[in-house]
């Protein structure tokens, strides 16, 4: 008897769940875009943080060429994720002035188009 209880309970789930499979998705779908905001959101403090304490230090940000190199040197590498990118794949864009007092950090969100409004975006000082 217990069997064929969990057996149609098992059944009532499977109908809940493919019955609704279009709203499950798209749950999904909004939480994983959510997440992926949220991160790069993070990443980008985090990588303002170390270029605000590197002016502090050092009187000026680091030179656009050697943008990449500053971040290997500050930042640990991981496995899941390039430290160039931000969580939709899409390469940071880094600019500062010719003099190294001012900078631009930029996502280009989930459509990857710099310029565009999903655009996420840090400047310092």
């Amino acid at each position: 008897m217990d069997l064929i209880r969990r057996l149609i309970i098992a059944g009532i789930s499977l109908g809940v769940i493919a019955g609704n499979s279009d709203h499950i998705m798209e749950f999904y779908d909004e939480t994983l875009a959510m997440a992926r905001q949220i991160a790069t959101a993070g990443d980008l403090r985090a990588i303002s943080t170390m270029l605000d304490h590197t002016y502090l230090k050092t009187g000026r940000f680091p030179a656009e060429a050697k943008f990449e190199s500053w971040m290997a040197e500050n930042f640990k590498e991981n496995d899941l994720k390039d430290l160039m990118t931000d969580h939709w794949g899409n390469r940071l864009i880094y600019t500062a002035t010719a003099r190294s007092k001012v900078y631009v950090l930029i996502s280009a969100g989930p459509d990857g188009i710099p310029g565009t409004a999903d655009d996420m975006k840090k400047t310092g000082p």
